[in-house]
């Protein structure tokens, strides 16, 4: 007994003197425990923090604190914040950026699916709630540039319980993306998200910061804990499941496992480290982040100008002699190079050089008038545009240069297309593919694009290059190819290369995919009594009905032949699909195209056969359309004008 309690002892005594070796550092939150704050918990799970000699208490949000307060008057020694700390830093506030771990903020307005609010266009004289103060500035920004001043609307404050909203008592409010619309999809509410990035607004989301104090007096212990944090986040992307059951498990976080993991998949999206290194921080962009305060009135150009000086944390500041020794150093060798160079050119070689160059200028005059040419930055802030690119766009090279490419990006364009050409160009790879883009009169072009790195001499990328050809006419007649001729919605044929697509593209999330193949009732008779011409009319009404009672982007209606037609889907639960079905049915008889022939009702009607299945199990799209079809033929079975579904 004594042995064992000895033993015991033993272990405590050096587990208290391992303890005391590290030292303890506070860590405070701007939310409570969740997957927005995994990596931190990870590298403290995971031991990364205790490598690094560090004891690191992580401490949830106090509502009723300043988070990023809490940090400067030393209650804690790191923080994270979103981009409001430049903020900070403007009004002389000693705080520094280590990390900026979310590459976009995570803020954005929902509105209810059935309000009719799709963009901040439709904000005026409605009823919008957020946190006035609290890093507001994207969605201000967003409303600013639809023209919707704070009097256009009225403004509640944000009500968390997000009961206010759901009540109708608030027409519009601020949400987080990895939160509220998965809280909403639990309360069976439909919502459309309206996000400042989809605007040109691309704020940081959530940045790991100290304190000058703190950097100036422990700058070893900032570079191992950030490292250490970095590291922790690297963790708990490539091993979520884990993640989460140690959320769960140890930190008291309030949300499900199928909270967390819904979350986790949308913090990816946020932090994209397979595009950007993960704690980047831009310089260029915090500038652009802040002439949007400019823009608001949060700050002037001034105090601008002297945050971005200090707000950045960068660890090899004392080489920065060397670098500008260096430089100097090669522009010198350069000067003298070319000097000694023209010394020994000919009368005749300068000749030749006059007329060589002669010629290519007027070559790179031809290049500038008729070919699409466009460089930008790293960040993709455009440097160069061609009188021909500015000729398309219908912008001034004075208004292009210096913004970015999402001035001209049409919102149909899938961001995952720009996901894939971030990812190829960035690893150093040419990208290729269709663009659509939108010029300044609102007019939309097409362009097949060649992107690639621009190289340095030192191979360095120093930027991206972008040759297009115009291949609007092209598209336009590829339109009309998938393009029904009477009703103009989209074909059968159209369908038949969509519908494997999306059953695709849908098994990532496990998507739940809604296909309906609806049957005019009694066509023939139709036809045979009112004449062909009143049938190519009611063919052409109902189609513009079918077409006009879905949405969203991804939403498809199509003639597969004849009087019938097709619905392709995505909708959260089953329950909401035969709902949409239902009322495509109903609102075709509504109509009230007189049809004395059917025994159905006195009017045109439909016969539906809806099938919906989550997309992991669709065997193949052929089963798929099978199965819609024979429902539709219980529909018509059954006694015709209604929806069969399963």
């Amino acid at each position: 007994m004594y042995k064992n309690i000895l033993i015991i002892l033993m272990i405590l005594s050096s587990s208290l003197f391992a303890n005391a070796d590290l030292e303890k550092v506070k860590l405070q939150l701007k939310w409570f425990s969740s997957f927005q704050f995994a990596g931190y918990y990870m590298a403290k799970e995971k031991g990364f923090y205790k490598e690094a000699g560090l004891d690191v208490e992580i401490i949830e949000r106090d509502a009723n604190k300043n988070n990023i307060e809490q940090v400067i008057s030393g209650e804690a020694d790191y923080g994270i914040a979103d981009s409001a700390i430049l903020l900070y830093r403007a009004k002389g506030k000693p705080v520094k950026i280590i990390a900026s771990i979310f590459q976009h903020s995570p803020l954005v307005f929902i509105s209810k699916k059935e309000s009719g609010i799709y963009s901040p266009f439709e904000m005026k004289s409605k009823v919008l709630s957020f946190q006035k103060g609290v890093d507001d500035a994207p969605l201000l920004a967003m409303l600013k540039g639809a023209h919707i001043a704070e009097s256009d609307y009225t403004f509640e404050a944000l009500d968390f319980s997000n009961e206010a909203f759901i009540r109708g008592e608030v027409d519009v409010m601020s949400a987080h993306l990895s939160n509220q619309p998965f809280f909403m999809k639990q309360r069976g509410v439909e919502i459309n998200i309206i996000n400042p990035l989809n605007y040109g607004i691309d704020f940081y989301g959530d940045n790991l910061f100290t304190t000058e104090k703190e950097i100036a007096n422990n700058p070893k212990r900032v570079e191992l804990f950030r490292q250490a944090s970095i590291k922790g986040w690297h963790y708990a992307l490539e091993n979520i499941d884990e993640t989460i059951d140690t959320l769960i498990s140890k930190y008291n976080t309030k949300r499900t496992k199928a909270h967390l993991k819904e979350e986790a998949l949308i913090i990816q999206d946020m932090i994209i480290p397979d595009m950007v290194e993960l704690g980047y921080t831009s310089s260029d962009r915090f500038y652009r982040i802040g002439q949007i305060y400019q823009r608001i009135g949060k700050i002037d150009k001034y105090q601008l100008d002297n945050a971005l000086d200090e707000l950045i944390y960068n660890p090899k500041e004392g080489n920065i002699w060397v670098k500008y020794f260096y430089i100097a150093l090669a522009l010198l060798t350069l000067f003298a190079t070319l000097s000694i160079i023209f010394f020994i050119i000919s009368k005749n070689l300068q000749k030749l050089v006059k007329n060589k160059t002669s010629a290519l200028n007027e070559k790179e005059k031809m290049i500038n008038m008729y070919v699409l040419i466009s460089e930008s930055d790293l960040d993709g802030i455009i440097t160069y545009a061609s009188e021909a690119f500015c000729d398309i766009s219908g912008y001034s090279k004075d208004k292009l240069l210096g913004q970015s490419y999402a001035m001209v990006r049409h919102p149909d364009m899938p961001s995952s297309t720009y996901k894939e050409l971030w990812g190829k160009i960035q690893n150093g790879k040419t990208w290729r593919g269709e663009l659509k883009n939108r010029n300044k009169e609102g007019n939309s072009y097409w362009l097949d694009a060649y992107i690639s790195p621009i190289i340095d001499a030192q191979n360095h990328t120093i930027g991206y290059r972008s040759i297009k050809q115009d291949i609007t006419d092209r598209k336009a007649v590829e339109a009309l190819s998938i393009r029904d001729g009477l009703t103009n919605i989209y074909n059968r044929r159209h369908f038949n290369t969509i519908l494997p697509q999306m059953i695709n593209s849908s098994k990532r999330r496990n998507d739940l995919v809604c296909f309906a193949i609806l049957d005019i009732d009694y066509f023939k008779q139709y036809n045979d009594i009112y004449g062909h011409q009143a049938g190519d009319n009611a063919l052409i009404k109902v189609a513009e009905s079918i077409d006009n009672s879905i949405h969203r982007s991804d939403d498809y209606c199509f003639r597969l032949g004849g009087e019938e037609f097709g619905v392709l889907f995505k909708l959260e639960n089953i329950e909401n699909a035969k709902l949409l079905a239902e009322s495509i049915r109903k609102k075709i008889e509504d109509l009230h195209i007189q049809h004395s022939g059917s025994s159905a009702s006195p009017y045109l009607t439909l016969s539906v056969g809806l099938i919906s299945l989550y997309a992991n199990n669709i065997k193949d799209d052929k089963e798929f359309y099978k199965q819609a079809d024979n429902l539709l033929y219980e529909a018509k079975k059954s006694g015709r004008n209604r929806v069969c579904s399963a």
